[in-house]
């Protein structure tokens, strides 16, 4: 028997529409005809490591060998798929936690069905010209070829289903903090996946934190509790010691007051810098669209647009590359207009400072070192 994702971990609904109330609003035009050329510019490598920065992410807290998320970033789902079976069955509690994540990714990219790539690329927003267009339309034809080549490879892949339910329910049942989180997702009893949180909260396993978070958040604005409302800012915290989004969602909480604190920009401004620091991709937009990001000065911004962008280029925010090339050059845009060159310098000597300190530390966290971690 499959397990049925009956749906992620609640999202935090509230940050979400009030950032979505100020977002910066993509141009009505669309883009002239790309040229040919640029359109078959081959970025295939480049993919790769889109891949391997959103295998990292969606594996996080999993310790599992980066010989795995090597397989999946190519696409060969059955050779990653074969590597934690075996762990697996010699009793890699984690391995199993994997497949499990596995599964799902596979089940959604056979169900893909990706848009034509030259309607996509038609479709690019106009701020992106030159090398940029170029490199964004070579990356939707890239992610085009990748899903036909991943999908077969996950038809491929020898998913013992069975064998990795049974494994899961009993080691959610024997204590085992991922797994218990694992099988949180899919248990249609509240009161079951409470349980399961909490088993996992008691053992300090960040992720649980997380969830428990979130699920308090929505049930708080759902009028369901008005228990342990507190809690929310100090799981968040403690989560976020290890995942960058938990501290980027302690920033928005806090800023919007939304765990029975009184809002305070202020203080979210640290969490949701150190986020970026952390390389946190949503963590760039937020800054535009949420209370603690208008501590900043215009110069301030620009200097961590610039980051935030270099580290786009460099695969750092995953197969999302397209979408936040996007987002960052109406940033960039909005935030350079009318801006004397005096200004624009200072700000490109700060993200040339920002880069130098957290640069290595960013690309760690988001899966994607390279030549760039180096300040290459």
């Amino acid at each position: 028997m499959r397990i049925a994702r009956v749906g992620p971990p609640a999202v935090l609904c509230a940050l979400l529409a009030a950032a979505s109330a100020s977002a910066i609003e993509a141009p009505e035009q669309q883009a002239e005809p790309r040229g040919e050329k640029s359109a078959l510019d081959d970025q295939t490598d480049f993919y790769e490591v889109l891949q391997r920065s959103s295998h990292t992410r969606a594996l996080r807290g999993l310790d599992i060998p980066q010989s795995a998320i090597d397989w999946l970033a190519k696409g060969a789902a059955d050779e990653a798929v074969a590597e934690l079976s075996a762990r697996a069955a010699q009793g890699d509690l984690d391995a199993n936690v994997a497949l499990v994540r596995i599964q799902h990714w596979c089940n959604r990219i056979s169900s893909a069905r990706p848009p034509d790539p030259q309607s996509q690329i038609q479709k690019l927003d106009p701020g992106l010209t030159g090398e940029r267009a170029g490199k964004a339309a070579g990356v939707i034809h890239a992610q085009t070829e990748f899903y036909a080549r991943a999908s077969q490879r996950c038809a491929a892949a020898q998913f013992d289903y069975g064998g990795i339910e049974a494994r899961l329910r009993e080691a959610a049942a024997a204590g085992h903090p991922a797994s218990a989180v694992e099988l949180a997702q899919f248990v249609r009893d509240p009161s079951e996946r409470k349980a399961l949180l909490e088993s996992a909260v008691e053992k300090n396993y960040p992720p649980a934190m997380y969830a428990a978070a979130a699920d308090l958040l929505v049930a708080v604005q759902r009028g369901q509790t008005t228990e342990n409302v507190s809690s929310i800012r100090l799981l968040l915290k403690q989560a976020g010691r290890t995942l960058p989004k938990a501290k980027l969602d302690l920033a928005n909480c806090m800023a919007l007051g939304c765990d029975g604190h009184p809002a305070d920009a202020l203080t979210a401004r640290a969490f949701g810098l150190d986020a970026a620091r952390d390389g946190e991709p949503s963590s760039f937009l937020s800054m535009m669209r949420m209370p603690w990001g208008g501590r900043l000065t215009r110069t301030q911004h620009l200097a961590w647009q610039y980051f935030g962008d270099r580290l786009n280029e460099a695969g750092c925010f995953g197969e999302n590359y397209v979408a936040a090339a996007s987002q960052t050059a109406q940033a960039i845009a909005m935030l350079e207009k009318g801006q004397s060159p005096e200004t624009l310098e200072e700000a490109r000597r700060q993200a040339l400072i920002l880069w130098r300190d957290n640069g290595t530390r960013a690309m760690r966290e988001q899966g994607c070192g390279g030549k760039e971690a180096d300040g290459g």
